[in-house]
């Protein structure tokens, strides 16, 4: 079969936006190293210093209360601040509770399976059947939790945009929490750039991590903003660059690409994108019937559906739906082929459905055409599932 190729699978990894990919085929890369202090390395300086500006006018930040550093990505991300508040609080002989959520990216949850040391312990946020945090009830906990040991800091992971249903929690639901002492929050803005109206807006939260893949950047690369007031201690420890926040030489070419693709996030347009997704939801809602359905949320991010198909498992269903052009991803992990349960489908009590998730998350600049084609190569595909 000889399908168009339709690429619907921009929450695992975007493209390269327009503007990164002309810059490459310009030609005009910088090499040297930013730590040089001849030509080549002041030219290279230069342009992270650009793009350091870029981001903190993109984000509204000043580098004069806010603290920004790149990194791999947003996995490394996690893990860095783990480590720092760990030490943070074995330096003031203090005990870290790290809070997350079973749904939060499998990054965040392993962490619990690493060993900090004896003062650091976890605590599994609880969601209720329709994903939503249980903002109420872990309150509670943890407000109990600092009465009960007051010099308690706490680590409050929160996941803005899910990767698979692309639901939308936002930030400021939190402000109660900041009542209690010591508690920083560590929002996880992955899936937000470009796909909220609001991915701009960190005025809530201590800390904010992105990895640049996700919005049109290099791969390898993302950055972490965050109070500069918190005490922190780097994972990567060398040679100083970043002031000391990460060391190892700095991509001077992922870091540019980075202020490129945010230039180009300027120009979509969420609403419309939006518009078409619901269009599309409504399209696949009916199509499924009686063979699967969708998940979703009353705030879901402009580009993803989730859903799942009662009689096929989601890796029989991506060969499917590659051989009809259609590239999608699963909604749970996969492992040499073998479809896994999602933990957001056992969460909505959907156990006998656990392995069959799909996710489809759609182009930032998508128009109508493309939403056409996407029905009508689904119509071929649910047909053939039918026979």
């Amino acid at each position: 079969m000889n399908f168009e190729r339709l690429y619907l699978d921009y929450n695992a990894t975007s493209p390269l936006s327009q503007s990164v990919h002309h810059w490459l085929k310009s030609g005009d890369l910088l090499f040297g190293n930013p730590s040089s202090q001849h030509s080549s390395g002041k030219s290279a300086r230069k342009s992270i210093n650009e793009s350091r500006a870029i981001i903190f006018k993109t984000f509204n930040k000043s580098e004069k209360d806010t603290k920004l550093f790149f990194h791999s990505g947003a996995t490394e991300a996690f893990h860095t601040f783990a480590h720092s508040f760990s030490e943070m609080a074995r330096l003031k002989g203090k005990d870290l509770l790290i809070c997350f959520s079973r749904l939060d990216h499998p990054a965040v949850t392993s962490l619990e399976e690493k060993f900090f040391g004896s003062h650091v312990k976890f605590f599994e946020l609880q969601r209720d059947k329709g994903l939503n945090y249980s903002h109420e009830s872990n309150f509670e906990v943890l407000k109990d939790k600092k009465e009960n040991n007051p010099d308690l800091i706490i680590l409050y992971h929160h996941l803005w945009v899910h990767n698979e249903t692309g639901q939308i929690s936002p930030i400021g639901e939190l402000a109660r929490f900041k009542s209690l002492s010591d508690l920083y929050i560590h929002v996880d803005g992955v899936q937000a750039p470009g796909k909220i109206l609001d991915w701009r807006d960190l005025s809530f939260g201590d800390i904010w991590s992105f990895s640049s893949h996700k919005f049109g950047s290099l791969k390898g690369m993302g950055f972490s903003l965050f109070r500069s007031d918190i005490d922190f201690h780097p994972l990567m420890m060398g040679g100083s660059q970043q002031g000391g926040l990460r060391s190892g030489t700095e991509n001077v070419l992922g870091v540019k690409s980075i202020a490129l693709a945010l230039g180009d996030l300027e120009r979509v347009d969420i609403k419309k994108t939006s518009f078409l997704r619901s269009r599309l939801e409504k399209f696949m809602k009916t199509a499924l019937a009686e063979m699967g359905d969708i998940v979703t949320g009353n705030l879901v991010a402009s580009n993803t559906i989730y859903f799942y198909l009662n009689e096929c498992s989601s890796d029989i269903a991506l060969a499917l739906f590659d051989l009809h052009g259609l590239e999608i991803s699963a909604g749970s992990a996969c492992s040499s082929g073998a479809a896994k349960a999602s933990p957001l489908l056992v969460q909505k009590g959907l156990h006998h459905v656990s392995k069959n998730g799909l996710r489809m998350s759609l182009p930032f600049h998508v128009c109508e055409e493309e939403i056409q084609k996407i029905e009508d190569r689904l119509l071929v595909i649910l047909k053939r599932l039918r026979k």
